[in-house]
C-alpha cells in the first residue's frame, strides 16, 4: 500500500514516463491516476507492486522537487540499476494509461471499445505500399504453383 510520499514520488515517476502536453490539454500518467491501475495489474506482470516498490526505493531525496532533467538523470540511473523492475514499470504505465477510455480521443481513436465498431484506419498510399512491398516483390517467386 503507498502512503502519501510514496504516492506523490509515483505519480511524478509515472508524469515523466508519460508526460503531460506543453500545452496541457494531455494529462501526464501520474496525474491522470496510473498508479491506481498499478496494483491491479496482475494479469500482466508476476510482481506489479514489487516493480513498483523496487523503483520507488531507488529514488531517493526528494524526487518531487527535483528539476526535469534531474529527474529523468535518476531516472535513467533506476533503469540501469534495476533495469527489469522499470521495464515492468514502463510497460504497466502504457498499458494503464492508453487503456483507458479518456486518453482516447487524446492519440485520435473513439473512447468505445474496438470490438464490435472498430475504428476507422486511413489507407496507406500506393507510394507507401509500394516502398513496403518492394522488398517482397524484388524477392522474386519463392513457393510452387499448386497443382
Amino acid at each position: 500500500m503507498l502512503n502519501e510520499n510514496n504516492k506523490s514520488v509515483l505519480d511524478a515517476i509515472l508524469d515523466e514516463l508519460i508526460p503531460p502536453s506543453d500545452d496541457g490539454k494531455i494529462p501526464g500518467a501520474g496525474a491522470l491516476g496510473v498508479a491506481e491501475f498499478l496494483p491491479t495489474a496482475q494479469a500482466y506482470a508476476p510482481d506489479p507492486a514489487g516493480s513498483v516498490q523496487t523503483t520507488l526505493d531507488a529514488v531517493s531525496g526528494d524526487f518531487v522537487a527535483l528539476p526535469r532533467d534531474e529527474k529523468i538523470a535518476v531516472l535513467k540511473r533506476v533503469e540501469a540499476a534495476h533495469g527489469q523492475a522499470f521495464e515492468t514499470l514502463v510497460r504497466l504505465t502504457y498499458m494503464g494509461y492508453y487503456s483507458r477510455p479518456d486518453t482516447r480521443p487524446y492519440v485520435g481513436v473513439g473512447a468505445h471499445p474496438i470490438h464490435p465498431q472498430g475504428y476507422p484506419v486511413d489507407r496507406e498510399s500506393d507510394a507507401m505500399m509500394d516502398e513496403l512491398t518492394a522488398p517482397v516483390r524484388a524477392r522474386g517467386k519463392v513457393y510452387r504453383d499448386a497443382k
